[in-house]
């Protein structure tokens, strides 16, 4: 195992108060997603999904909750700090990382509406985040003790966005995987040569698109089915995403929709 990092404590905000007026009638949630992602682009394509649940067909009892980091950490994204702020909030570690008792975890619990018997906390990264791999055993150790959702994609969640594009098998799988930059303009002249392949082929499908900025969902939205038909053509499963180009975000999105 290579050298570990040292780390600091990522704080999450509370969730925002539900709107049920967002609904086509006021429900008793069901179930609630609790998501914790490592950017803004990722969090505003699961806020996308929060705010169209009627045009995606999502049942109104299902809520997605987006945690926000605190503003001073937005740029805070390490997944084990993602795991571990995701532990705080469940109640499950104390503020100096240490493990909780079973019997203080629903006193400890940040968010007030968290039923573990039901819920679910999810965390979305990807796995091109340098030197993951010193840390990826104790992450999924983590979040199988827990039951933490790890939501990953290999290389990262470009590869997920694209799929929302038709024919994603005309696109070479090692170059894909491999996602190079674009130095001295070999992928795209016109493109700076520190965006990645992925990126600039997700920008040419979706006009404006900047990898670690707030994304369009309207650009994304009509291909979401497109999308998870696609994903399973990949690597699905996280603890095989490891080693295996893919994504486990159209696993999710079944599951919402469910």
């Amino acid at each position: 195992m290579g050298e570990r990092i040292s780390l600091k404590r990522l704080n999450l905000r509370k969730p925002k108060e539900y709107d049920y007026g967002m609904d086509t009638e006021t429900v008793k949630p069901r179930i609630r997603f609790y998501c914790i992602a490592e950017g803004a682009t990722e969090e505003s394509y699961l806020e996308g999904v929060k705010n169209n649940k009627a045009f995606l067909k999502i049942k109104n009892e299902v809520v997605i909750e987006v945690i926000e980091k605190e503003d001073e950490q937005k740029t805070m994204s390490h997944p084990m700090q993602l795991v571990k702020a995701a532990l705080t909030s469940m109640g499950r570690i104390d503020a100096e990382g240490k493990e909780v008792p079973l019997e203080e975890w629903k006193d400890q619990c940040q968010w007030d509406k968290y039923d573990s018997r039901i819920d679910e906390v999810c965390v979305v990264f990807d796995r091109d985040y340098k030197k993951l791999e010193n840390h990826l055993d104790e992450i999924y150790e983590l979040c199988k003790k827990h039951g933490i959702q790890i939501i990953m994609s290999n290389p990262n969640f470009e590869l997920w966005l694209l799929m929302h594009f038709h024919e994603i098998s005309q696109y070479d799988p090692q170059e894909l995987q491999e996602n190079k930059k674009n130095l001295r303009g070999q992928i795209d002249k016109t493109a700076s040569k520190k965006k990645k392949y992925l990126e600039i082929l997700v920008a040419r499908n979706a006009e404006g698109y900047k990898k670690g900025d707030s994304l369009k969902f309207e650009r994304f939205m009509p291909g979401i089915e497109l999308a998870m038909d696609q994903a399973k053509l990949f690597c699905e499963n996280p603890e095989e995403l490891k080693d295996n180009m893919g994504t486990s975000m159209g696993r999710l999105l079944a599951q919402i929709k469910e």
